[in-house]
C-alpha cells in the first residue's frame, strides 16, 4: 500500500497560528527570516487610511495601487522594511502572490458530455442565454467558436485587445461557452449562449499578480450592468477564476478570498478551481492543498474528475492531481467536482502552451488540457444555465442546487458533494419559486423528488441530496430544499453556523465521511501522516509544475 502523505494535521496547527506573531501572513514571515534583502509586493488591508502615507514613507515603500471596494492598497518594498510598514490601523499585510492557472497537460473529452450539459440542452434547450460570465484569466483570443465575447479589459497593462498568447483563457472560455462551430458541434461548450466578459490578468507566460485579479473582480462588480460592445447589458452574474495561489492565511484575511466574498455578497456567483496539488512527486495523495480563492467559503470550489473519455459516468473518478481539503480554516472543500481531464476546447493561434507542447493539438483550432482550471468553467456554465432559467436565484441558492443534485462519488475531501449533474440542477432550478418568502415552501413541482436521478448518456446519475456546509455534508434524508432557507440569503456567508433552521436541523450530518473529530484518522479510516518530503510552501506541494499524467 502506498504511504499517504497528508497535510491535514499541520494545516490545522498552522491555521490557528498564522497571525500569532503579528499581521503578516505565513509567506512574509518566512521571507523575513530567509530573504530580508529581497523586494516584495504586498497587499495591506486597513481600517483607517490616514496612516498609509506615513508608514509607506517610513518603510520606503512604493505605493502601486489602491482598491475601490477592498479596504486596501498594494505596495512594493524590501522584506527587511516590512516591520516598518506595520501599523495599528492596518488589519493585515499579505504577499501579493504571483498567480497561475491550474492547468495540466493531457486530455480528450468534450466539455458538455459527462457533466450533463448536453442532456440539459436536449431537455430544456438550456444554453445560458443572456447571462454574463466574466472570465478572469489570460485573455480570450478571437476564435470562430467564441463570437460571444462582448467586452475585453486588460489588467496586465496592455491594450484592451482580444489576445491570449498563453492560451489558457481561450481554452477555459471554450469549455464554458464555445459554440463548437469549428467542430460541427462536437466540442461545444457547456453554455454556448453566455455573454462573455474577457478580463485579462495573466501575461504571456500564464503569470499574474493577486492584486490584478482583485482589480478585475472589482471591475466586474462595478460594471455588471454596463453596456457591452454590442450595445447590450453585460449582465454579469458569474465570475470564473481558473487560477489561484497557495493559501498562506485564513480566508477572513486573505485579500483574494475577501474580494471574492464581497463579490458573492454583491450578488455574483464566484467559481474557483481547487488547484492541482492532490499528490506529491511520488504519486502519493496529499490533503489540505486547496488554493486561494478556493479556500473562501462563499465561492464554489471545483475539483476535477477524470472520465477516461467514456460516455458513461460509471468509471468516473477524482483526478489524482485534483487538490483535496480541508482548508486551513478546517472547512470541507472542494464543494463539487466536474470533468477536468482530457478536455478538448478552443485554442488561441500560436499560444505558448501549444507551441511548447505540440501534442496538445486536436484538429484545427482546438487543443486538449487537464486540470481543475478545466473543471471550473463547466460549473460556471452550469450556474449561467440556472440563472437564465431562474434569474432571481441568489449565489447561495445556485451553489446549493448544484451540490444537492450532484452525484455522490468518493470521499468528500476530494469530491465535495459529488460530480456535477447539470440536467438535474436544471430540474431543481426550474421547480422552485425564488420569490417565495424566507423559510417558506418554494417547490412548485412536488413530484420532483419522487425520481431524484437523471439519465446522462444512458447512465442513471442519482442525486446525492447533500450540500457541503463548513466541515460537514448536510442532508441525505429530508428534502430540505423544499424550502427557501435562510442560508440562501444574499448577506449570509456560506458555512455560517447560525443560519440553520428547523427545515435542516434534522438533516443527516456527515463530517469527513465516517469521523466527527479532528484526529489522526479523519480520511476514510486512513492514518494521516505528515510526509517528510512535504514542506508547507515548498514547490513539491505548491509548485506550478505541469502535470503530464492522464489522471
Amino acid at each position: 500500500m502506498k504511504r499517504i502523505s497528508v497535510l491535514v494535521a499541520l494545516v490545522l496547527l498552522i491555521a490557528g497560528n498564522l497571525h500569532a506573531g503579528g499581521k503578516f501572513d505565513q509567506k512574509l514571515e518566512q521571507l523575513k527570516k530567509t530573504k530580508p534583502n529581497d523586494t516584495v509586493r504586498v497587499i495591506v488591508q486597513f481600517k483607517d487610511p490616514s496612516a498609509i502615507s506615513t508608514r509607506a514613507a517610513k518603510a520606503q515603500a512604493k505605493l502601486l495601487k489602491r482598491f475601490k471596494h477592498l479596504q486596501g492598497f498594494t505596495a512594493q518594498l524590501k522584506v527587511k522594511d516590512l516591520d516598518n510598514l506595520d501599523d495599528s490601523s492596518f488589519l493585515s499585510i499579505s504577499i501579493d502572490e504571483p498567480v497561475k492557472g491550474h492547468n495540466a497537460i493531457d486530455g480528450l473529452e468534450p466539455a458538455n458530455s459527462s457533466s450533463g450539459a448536453l442532456a440539459a440542452f436536449q431537455k430544456y434547450a438550456a444554453t445560458g442565454a443572456g447571462v454574463g460570465v466574466a472570465v478572469i484569466d489570460s485573455g480570450i483570443a478571437v476564435h470562430p467558436d467564441l463570437q460571444n465575447v462582448v467586452k475585453t479589459v486588460d489588467f496586465t497593462g496592455g491594450p484592451n485587445l482580444r489576445v491570449d498568447p498563453y492560451g489558457h483563457g481561450t481554452h477555459v472560455a471554450g469549455i464554458l461557452a464555445g459554440s463548437g462551430q469549428s467542430s460541427a458541434g462536437l466540442y461545444a461548450g457547456v453554455a454556448p449562449s453566455v455573454r462573455l466578459s474577457n478580463l485579462r490578468v495573466l501575461d504571456g507566460t500564464g503569470a499574474g499578480y493577486t492584486s490584478d485579479i482583485i482589480s478585475a473582480i472589482e471591475w466586474a462588480m462595478d460594471n455588471r450592468n454596463a453596456l457591452g460592445d454590442d450595445g447590450q447589458s453585460l449582465n454579469i452574474r458569474v465570475l470564473n477564476l481558473s487560477l489561484g495561489h497557495p493559501s498562506y492565511e485564513p480566508a477572513a484575511s486573505d485579500p483574494l478570498a475577501v474580494a471574492c466574498r464581497m463579490a458573492v455578497q454583491s450578488g455574483l456567483v464566484v467559481v474557483a478551481a481547487a488547484g492541482n496539488y492532490g499528490k506529491d512527486s511520488t504519486g502519493n495523495p496529499v490533503y489540505g492543498t486547496i488554493t486561494s480563492p478556493g479556500t473562501e467559503p462563499s465561492v464554489i470550489t471545483v475539483g476535477a474528475v477524470t472520465t477516461w473519455g467514456t460516455p458513461s459516468r460509471a468509471d468516473d473518478v477524482i483526478a489524482t492531481y485534483s487538490s483535496k481539503g480541508p482548508t486551513p480554516d478546517r472547512l470541507m472543500k472542494p464543494d463539487i467536482a466536474a470533468p477536468g481531464s482530457r478536455i478538448v476546447s478552443t485554442a488561441s493561434a500560436g499560444n505558448y502552451l501549444l507551441t511548447t507542447n505540440p501534442a496538445l493539438a486536436v484538429g484545427t483550432g482546438y487543443m486538449k488540457l487537464s486540470g481543475t482550471s478545466m473543471a471550473a468553467p463547466g460549473v460556471s456554465g452550469a450556474a449561467a444555465m440556472l440563472l437564465a432559467a431562474a434569474p432571481n436565484l441568489t449565489p447561495n441558492a445556485v451553489k446549493a442546487i448544484l451540490m444537492y443534485t450532484a452525484e455522490r462519488k468518493g470521499e468528500p475531501l476530494a469530491f465535495g458533494a459529488g460530480e456535477i449533474n447539470i440536467v438535474g440542477a436544471m430540474d431543481l432550478a426550474t421547480a422552485v419559486n425564488p420569490s417565495a418568502g424566507m423559510g417558506q415552501y418554494w417547490l412548485i413541482n412536488p413530484t420532483l423528488f419522487a425520481t431524484p436521478y437523471n439519465a446522462i448518456n444512458g447512465y442513471s446519475a442519482l442525486w446525492g441530496q447533500t450540500i457541503v456546509w463548513a466541515d460537514s455534508l448536510r442532508g441525505g434524508q429530508n428534502n430540505f430544499l423544499n424550502y427557501n432557507l435562510k442560508l440562501f440569503g444574499i448577506t449570509i456567508v456560506w458555512g455560517d453556523t447560525i443560519v440553520w433552521d428547523e427545515a435542516v436541523a434534522s438533516a443527516q450530518t456527515v463530517v469527513w465521511g465516517a469521523s466527527t473529530g479532528w484526529d489522526s484518522t479523519l480520511v476514510a479510516g486512513e492514518t494521516l501522516v505528515w510526509g517528510e518530503t512535504i514542506v508547507w510552501g515548498e514547490t513539491i506541494v505548491w509548485g506550478e509544475t505541469i502535470l503530464w499524467d492522464e489522471i
